[in-house]
C-alpha cells in the first residue's frame, strides 16, 4: 500500500512537471509574474486630452526667448507647467474637473503648438518648429489686406479691408480715458457690404425700403421710402451697435407708431403708446450667463413699462428683480429720419481695440483668420517642450 501511494504521488509530480514545461514553452517567463503587476500603458497625447507641459518659446529669427514656464531657463528649473487643453476647436472647453486647462497660450490660440503636442508621450523632451506666423501669433496686416465674413450687424457678407495703418500716432481724444496719452498704431478698416442701386434695410420696420444711391472710399449714401402699408399703426424697431460690437434692439409697443410727416428730405415718425404698454429691449451686453462656460450668446429681453407721456417723451420704468430697484428712462416721442442719409463705411481702431476685434472675428466667425496685431505677430516660433503629465480626458 505504501509503495502504491508513492507511485501515485510520483505520477502527480510527473504530470505537474509536464504541464509546467508546456506552459513555460508556450507562455514564457511571464507566466510566473504576478498577474496584478500589469505593465503600465504608455500615455500618448490625443485631441481632447489635458496636459501639464513645461516649455521655452524662442523666436526662430534670433533664438531669443519670448516666453517660458521655467523660472530658470538655463537649468530648466522652477516655475509652473502650462496647463494645456489639447483642442483645435477654440469654442470648445476642457472638462469641468479640468476647468483651468485651456487651448489658449497667453490668451491666444497657437495652432502649431497645440497640433505639435499630438502624438507626444509622457516624459518626452522635444523641440517643435519653426512654426510659421499663420499657425502661431498671426500675420501682421498691411494696407490693402482684406478678409470677408458674414457679419451679423449687416446680415450679409462684408468685405473688410485695411485701408490705412498709421504708426506712432497720437492717441485719439476719445481713447485717452482708457489708454492714456501715449502713442499708438491706428488701423483704418473699410466695411464694404453695399453695391450701387441695391435695396437694403436700415430701418427694421421698412424692409428693403432703402436704396443705395452713391458710394465713395469712406461713405455710402442711401434714400429711404417707407412702404404704403407701413406708414400707420405699425410696430417701430430701433437697432444699433456700440463701439465694442454689442448690438441692442428696442421694440416699441405693438402697432403704436405712425408716419406723421414726410417730404423729400425727412420722415417724422410719432409713437403713441398707452400707459402700461411695454417696450422690449434686447442687448447682447445683457446675455444669459453660464457660471462655468461664460456667456450664452442669446440675449434675453428687458421689459420697460410706459408710465407717462408728454409731447416730447415717453417715460418708462424698469424693475430689476435682482436688486429690487426700479429705474426710469425717457424715450423720444418722435423720430426724425433723414431720407438721403449717409453712413461711414470706415472705422478707426487703436492697437488694443484692433486686437480685440480680430480675436472676436477669429473666435466666433473665422477660426482660420491669419491677421493679428499681437506683439508676436509675424514671428516664426520654436518651442522646447517637456511633457510632464497627461490626463486622458479624450476618452
Amino acid at each position: 500500500m505504501k509503495n502504491e501511494k508513492i507511485a501515485a504521488v510520483s505520477l502527480v509530480i510527473i504530470a505537474i512537471g509536464s504541464i509546467s514545461s508546456f506552459l513555460i514553452v508556450t507562455y514564457g517567463k511571464d507566466l510566473f509574474n504576478n498577474p496584478s503587476d500589469e505593465k503600465t500603458e504608455e500615455k500618448v497625447i490625443e485631441i481632447g486630452d489635458c496636459v501639464d507641459v513645461n516649455f521655452i518659446g524662442r523666436f526662430a529669427s534670433n533664438n531669443t526667448i519670448f516666453a517660458s514656464s521655467y523660472n530658470n531657463t538655463t537649468d530648466k528649473a522652477g516655475g509652473t507647467p502650462l496647463n494645456v487643453f489639447v483642442s483645435t476647436d477654440t469654442s470648445e472647453y476642457s472638462p469641468t474637473e479640468y476647468y483651468d486647462y485651456t487651448n489658449l497660450i497667453n490668451d491666444y490660440y497657437v495652432k502649431g503648438l497645440i497640433e505639435g503636442l499630438v502624438g507626444l508621450k509622457e516624459g518626452d523632451s522635444v523641440t517643435i518648429g519653426p512654426i510659421p506666423p499663420e499657425d502661431a501669433y498671426g500675420i501682421y496686416p498691411r494696407v490693402g489686406d482684406n478678409f470677408t465674413l458674414s457679419y451679423p450687424t449687416y446680415g450679409e457678407d462684408v468685405k473688410i479691408q485695411f485701408v490705412d495703418i498709421i504708426t506712432n500716432a497720437t492717441m485719439p481724444e476719445e481713447y485717452i480715458e482708457y489708454y492714456g496719452t501715449g502713442k499708438t498704431t491706428l488701423f483704418v478698416l473699410r466695411f464694404d457690404s453695399y453695391s450701387l442701386g441695391e435695396k437694403t434695410t436700415i430701418y427694421p420696420p421698412w424692409e428693403n425700403a432703402t436704396v443705395v444711391t452713391k458710394i465713395n472710399d469712406t461713405k455710402v449714401w442711401m434714400y429711404t421710402t417707407p412702404p404704403d402699408d407701413r406708414t400707420t399703426d405699425f410696430t417701430w424697431t430701433d437697432y444699433y451697435t456700440d463701439a465694442y460690437g454689442y448690438s441692442t434692439e428696442i421694440i416699441y409697443p405693438e402697432s403704436t407708431s405712425s408716419v406723421t410727416s414726410i417730404n423729400d428730405t425727412t420722415i417724422i415718425v410719432t409713437h403713441n403708446p398707452q400707459i402700461d404698454d411695454v417696450f422690449l429691449v434686447y442687448s447682447e451686453s445683457n446675455q444669459m450667463y453660464n457660471s462655468y462656460y461664460g456667456y450664452d450668446y442669446y440675449p434675453y429681453p428687458y421689459y420697460y413699462t410706459v408710465r407717462s407721456l408728454t409731447n416730447e417723451t415717453i417715460n418708462v420704468s424698469y424693475f430689476d428683480e435682482s436688486t429690487g430697484e426700479t429705474s426710469y428712462y425717457d424715450f423720444d416721442r418722435t423720430i426724425t429720419i433723414i431720407r438721403n442719409e449717409s453712413q461711414n463705411i470706415t472705422s478707426t481702431y487703436t492697437t488694443p481695440d484692433m486686437e480685440y476685434f480680430l480675436n472676436m472675428v477669429k473666435n466666433y466667425y473665422l477660426p482660420n483668420l491669419a491677421f493679428s496685431v499681437n506683439e508676436y505677430a509675424g514671428e516664426y516660433l520654436i518651442y522646447e517642450l517637456q511633457i510632464e503629465q497627461i490626463y486622458k480626458t479624450s476618452s
